[in-house]
This record gives structure tokens, C-alpha cells and sequence, in this order.
């Protein structure tokens, strides 16, 4: 379990930053605004900005890379567990590896079954100037020590199985579950046909038909 301390003084708002984050232009202006940066190894997102507020921040390419392994929705969920309010935040607009259908599927996911919003933001510019207000609104109202503590979870084998299926375009977490109670297991659900799959509630054939192409799809390598 990770804790940390968030006790503002001088009007300086305090921004927890992931070390791996430290080198890119969205610090620098954190830093250049007057936020006091404390750089560490965090657990969960990549920025926190208080008690209920924690930022995972994404480029487009990494959002993309994220959805189809899974691991987008293992992060959603850890969010999840330890901020209230969590947020979502994808820099740039450079979209290329997933089609439009997959790409929305997994913004509505995100949105509607895990209810995190996610922002997007033109550059590292702009998401440096939107967590400095947005560390400032959270701490300087009532600048009293306050102390997070983060714990990561151990996913079960269903969990994992879950995420795996979610990774399917326009399938979020009950979607997934009807999925594997319809066919048993991951391979189940990635070995179904179309029809078998249009026979689950919330498929569809347009969605099934979708599910199929990306499964039997060879890989393009760029």
C-alpha cells in the first residue's frame, strides 16, 4: 500500500507525478505554472491531483495499444478502486491503428459502464495548465493535510478473462460477462461463429460480425 500526503502550503498546489512521466512538456509547465511536483514510482495513473481526483494520461498511439491488449480496462478498474473521481486524459489526435467503431466502443465503455470521463487535449501544454487548475480547485479550497492511501489489486482469472474480452470492439464489462456465462471461457468466446455470437443479448450480427473480423483478421504488421 503506497500513502501519500497532501498538505499545500503558499498557495502552491501539490501534483503527484509518476516517474515515468517526469521528462514530457506536460511536467515542464506543471513546473513552470508554480505546482510543487513530487516525482515517484505511483501505483495507480499517472497523476494525482488530490484524495478523490487520480489522471491517467494517454497518447493516442498508447490508447490505442491499450484497448486492444486489455489493458486499458485493468487500469479503468484500478482507478476505479481508489479515486473517486477519476479521469482519463488523451493528448494529441492521432488516431490510426483501430477503426472508428472500436475506438467509440471502447470511449463508451470507459464512460458509460466504468464512468470515468475521458478528455482529450490538443497538446502537453494544455493538459499541464488543466491539472495545475484543477490540483488548485481540489486542495487550495481547503488546504488541510489530507493523506491517500493507494492499493493495487491482484486480479482474479475471471477478472483477466474479463478484460480480455472487453478488449473486443463495442463489448464493455456486462457485455463481456454475458459472453463468457454464454461460452464458458475466453477461447469459447474467441472460437464462437457469428451466429453463435449474434445469439447473445447485446451483440447483434453487425457487432458479431465486427468481433469476427478482428479475431480471424492476419496480423498487419506496420
Amino acid at each position: 500500500m503506497q500513502e501519500l500526503i497532501f498538505s499545500p502550503e503558499g498557495g502552491k498546489p501539490i501534483v503527484f507525478v509518476d516517474d515515468r512521466e517526469q521528462s514530457n512538456e506536460c511536467v515542464a509547465r506543471l513546473k513552470h505554472l508554480g505546482a510543487e511536483l513530487k516525482v515517484q514510482r505511483l501505483g495507480v495513473a499517472d497523476f494525482i491531483v488530490s484524495q478523490r481526483v487520480g489522471v491517467e494520461r494517454k497518447e493516442c498511439g498508447d490508447l490505442e495499444s491499450s484497448v486492444v491488449d486489455g489493458r486499458l480496462f485493468r487500469q479503468a478498474e484500478e482507478l476505479k478502486q481508489n479515486f473517486e473521481r477519476p479521469l482519463i486524459a488523451v493528448v494529441g489526435k492521432g488516431f490510426c491503428r483501430l477503426n472508428e467503431k472500436a475506438l467509440e466502443g471502447a470511449l463508451i465503455a470507459l464512460t458509460v459502464d466504468y464512468g470515468i470521463p475521458v478528455l482529450f487535449f490538443e497538446d502537453e501544454v494544455a493538459l499541464g495548465n488543466f491539472l495545475f487548475h484543477l490540483a488548485g480547485r481540489e486542495q487550495l479550497s481547503s488546504p488541510k493535510e489530507r493523506r491517500l492511501r493507494l492499493e493495487k489489486k491482484a486480479f482474479s482469472v475471471g477478472d483477466q478473462q474479463r478484460f480480455i474480452v472487453e478488449s473486443l470492439p463495442g463489448i464493455g464489462p456486462s457485455t463481456a460477462k454475458k459472453l463468457l456465462e454464454h461460452f464458458g471461457s475466453v477461447e469459447g468466446v474467441f472460437e464462437a461463429h457469428e451466429d453463435e455470437l449474434a445469439e447473445v443479448a447485446g451483440i447483434g450480427k453487425d457487432k458479431a460480425a465486427e468481433i469476427r473480423r478482428v479475431v480471424a483478421a492476419s496480423f498487419a504488421r506496420k
